[in-house]
């Protein structure tokens, strides 16, 4: 049986310690005691009334902010309802800046790679961070982790097709018309792009090939210099023989329009009595048959379009030009 004594000894701890948990008014707050020398695990205590029936509620009772990453010992059981005193070392604040998010961890480590470790802060191969691992921690201290990414991108670039303009002589100037329609080719580029943060720091081109060749629009524009309506019927000749004997078919309609104003049967005069025959005005005699059969017109009449035209096409070509005024 215990003794008188002992039992009033109880007795008087039970309502002493009664008195300091059932009190209704609101609890106050211990000063800081100091249990870890360590300034960067600063250490608390505060109580709590009965009201408060959880660890989290404790802290919020008392106005204390509550980190999960903190140490924190309650005494006795919050849960029992008889007030509580609550003791907390504080997990070190860090600041770090990932990339454009900026949050604040609570830690037990002492070294930035810690951290990382502790966290689970996995750093790119190239991703850079200030200040680096072996740093010692500090309260509040801030760490930037840079992101770097390195991408490939392929780029098409149009390739714009050239227009060559050809003289015509089939036409008359003004006419034109397209005898190949243009058509754009593509290139492909491939950048390497690096960017640090989500921003482009640098493009830098790695290749470049043509995967379509672009096709030249070619257009063909009339060359030929306008003439008197009757002398029309004798382009496509005019033409073609100019071609064949490699001489300007527009000196060539020129010279016809003067001569005879393309007429096959005209005769002219001179001033001795000389006779100019035909659309190009041979003079009379053995001149015409010459260079017919030098032509290969042998034996075509001076009278002869189409034997004029080519004839005088090659009479020109092969050096007899200046029998006819020039152009």
């Amino acid at each position: 049986m215990r003794s008188v004594p002992a039992l009033v000894t109880s007795t008087v701890f039970l309502l002493t310690l009664g008195s300091l948990f059932f009190r209704s008014t609101p609890p106050t707050a211990v000063p800081v005691v100091a249990a870890d020398t360590k300034a960067n695990h600063p250490e608390e205590t505060f109580t709590a009334d009965s009201s408060a029936r959880t660890v989290v509620a404790s802290f919020a009772q008392a106005g204390r902010p509550y980190y999960p990453e903190d140490k924190v010992v309650a005494f006795p059981d919050p849960a029992l309802g008889l007030g509580t005193v609550i003791t907390v070392t504080r997990a070190m604040p860090v600041v770090v800046q990932d990339g454009k998010r900026t949050t604040t961890l609570r830690t037990w480590q002492s070294t930035v790679e810690g951290l990382l470790n502790e966290k689970k802060l996995e750093l790119g191969a190239e991703d850079r961070i200030s200040p680096t691992g072996p740093t010692s921690l500090s309260p509040n201290l801030r760490i930037v982790i840079t992101r770097v990414a390195r991408t490939q991108v392929v780029e098409k670039e149009t390739i714009v097709f050239q227009t060559v303009i050809e003289k015509d002589y089939s036409q008359f100037v003004g006419g034109q018309k397209v005898v190949q329609a243009g058509k754009n080719g593509e290139k492909e580029k491939t950048y390497l792009l690096i960017r640090e943060d989500g921003e482009l720091i640098s493009k830098t081109l790695l290749s470049s090939a043509t995967t379509t060749q672009p096709q030249t629009q070619r257009i063909q524009q009339g060359g030929l210099n306008p003439v008197m309506a009757k002398c029309v019927q004798y382009k496509d000749w005019v033409v073609d023989a100019s071609k064949k004997n490699g001489i300007d078919p527009n000196a060539l309609f020129y010279r016809l329009q003067k001569e005879s104003s393309c007429n096959p049967y005209a005769v002219g005069y001179g001033p001795k009595g000389q006779v100019y025959e035909g659309m190009f005005q041979y003079q009379k005699g053995e001149l015409w048959n010459t260079l017919s059969t030098n032509a290969g017109f042998a034996g075509k009449s001076v009278w002869d379009a189409k034997a004029q035209i080519y004839v005088t096409a090659w009479a020109w070509a092969n050096g007899h030009r200046s029998r006819w005024p020039s152009p």
